[in-house]
């Protein structure tokens, strides 16, 4: 799978500003196998080095993950609440699941896929309302492509392609 920056929207360092490129990037990313099962690896495709390493947590109540650096330092924690009528994602800054921590939380409509493509709304810790989505993605995992788009705007700031990598 690649992933692509666009150039059209200026930088936003929702997590960590070393992972905000001026240019297009193009990453790839691999399934690895772990003690937790299938987890994922993030390479920089021009170099080949790993840039995030996505851990599965094995022994835990809620679902979650950690994203790793290159040096396996904690990037992000991501923890799954499946609601009744959606599933809420929470994602946290490093190995911590604090409310101070929060980064942003990703929502999906319905458990139910009611059809191929998926959409999802992110919000900003800051956006406690969740009125309105900060960015959105839209895509579909069978096809492999996705694109986040600036709040439900058409101005997309990055798009994901598998097709283009195979």
């Amino acid at each position: 799978m690649e992933m692509e920056m666009e150039d059209a929207a200026p930088a936003l360092a929702v997590v960590d500003a070393r992972f905000c490129a001026a240019d297009a990037a193009s990453l790839a990313v691999a399934k690895t196998l772990s003690m937790s099962g299938s987890d994922f690896a993030v390479i920089d495709k021009a170099t080949g080095a790993l840039v995030l390493r996505v851990d599965g947590v094995l022994f835990s109540l809620r679902r979650r993950c950690v994203l790793v650096d290159a040096d396996r330092r904690p990037v992000l924690t991501v923890q799954e609440s499946a609601l009744l009528l959606n599933t809420r994602w929470k994602v946290f800054r490093g190995d911590s699941t604090r409310r101070r921590d929060l980064l942003f939380t990703v929502t999906k409509p319905s458990v139910i896929p009611l059809h191929k493509s998926t959409r999802v709304s992110v919000f900003l810790a800051s956006n406690d309302a969740e009125q309105a989505c900060d960015f959105r993605i839209t895509g579909s995992y069978h096809d492999g492509a996705c694109a986040v788009s600036l709040g439900d705007s058409d101005t997309v700031v990055a798009r994901i392609d598998r097709r283009s990598f195979l």
